[in-house]
């Protein structure tokens, strides 16, 4: 009986769901998001179908976050795609607030600075009026700058029998011109969340536990949409 109550609290506590990206209604990719609601929220990726066959990947980002406030305390991601690999991670100094990348970088942030992953986890759990147009500081592999999230409206998303009122946010990031970027190379989905020029968009359920639905992101004229797969 004990070994069933620690379980439900378990499930209760950690949270999964799966994603399908598609372009043009045609899928590409697979995504796991598995969601602690104290302090971590990770990220699995890997290209299907015919993109696979052009350029199989298979990615994995981890995000550590405090739990009141969603600053970073530390991430790590590793990289396969294609020929090419790379592991990167950094670890929050509590003491000198600063995000330390390996022995030599080292990025001056806030204990409240946020990435794209923990403004990830905030959003399934902040309500709306707590986020909307409020500038967060944000790291983003050594370069600085500030996110919000805009509400535009509820909307109800449909997906296989479902249907789901959800938060339909734009996902605002602005990079500061003069901030560092000590990496060289980094990985598609790092490089391109960022650019400028694109439209972010998430729709987030409205329920007790919050789930992202939809969410997606328009550049070049190219829409990629990330829809739940349950």
């Amino acid at each position: 009986m004990k070994k069933v109550v620690i379980l439900c609290i378990l499930m209760k506590c950690i949270s999964a769901q799966d994603y399908i990206i598609s372009v043009f209604g045609f899928p590409v990719a697979e995504v796991k998001q598995t969601r602690s609601h104290h302090s971590t929220i990770t990220f699995e990726t890997r290209n299907t179908g015919i993109a696979d066959l052009i350029w199989p990947a298979k990615n994995f980002y981890s995000a550590q976050f405090d739990s009141a406030s969603f600053g970073i305390r530390g991430w790590d991601k590793k990289i396969h795609q294609g020929e090419f690999k790379k592991k990167l991670s950094a670890d929050f100094n509590p003491a000198t607030t600063e995000l330390i990348y390996g022995s030599k970088n080292k990025v001056q942030i806030t204990d409240k600075t946020q990435t794209i992953f923990t403004l990830l986890a905030m959003v399934q759990t902040a309500d709306y009026r707590e986020l909307d147009t409020h500038w967060f500081p944000f790291e983003h592999e050594g370069q600085l700058g500030k996110a919000r999230f805009v509400w535009s409206d509820t909307a109800t998303i449909n997906y296989r029998k479902y249907k789901e009122l959800c938060d339909h946010y734009r996902l605002d990031i602005i990079i500061n011109d003069d901030s560092g970027k000590f990496r060289e190379n980094s990985d598609y989905f790092m490089d391109e969340i960022i650019a400028s020029g694109i439209v972010r968009q998430l729709w987030v359920s409205r329920e007790t536990q919050k789930r992202i639905i939809q969410a997606s992101i328009k550049t070049m004229g190219l829409p990629l949409i990330a829809l739940i797969d349950e």
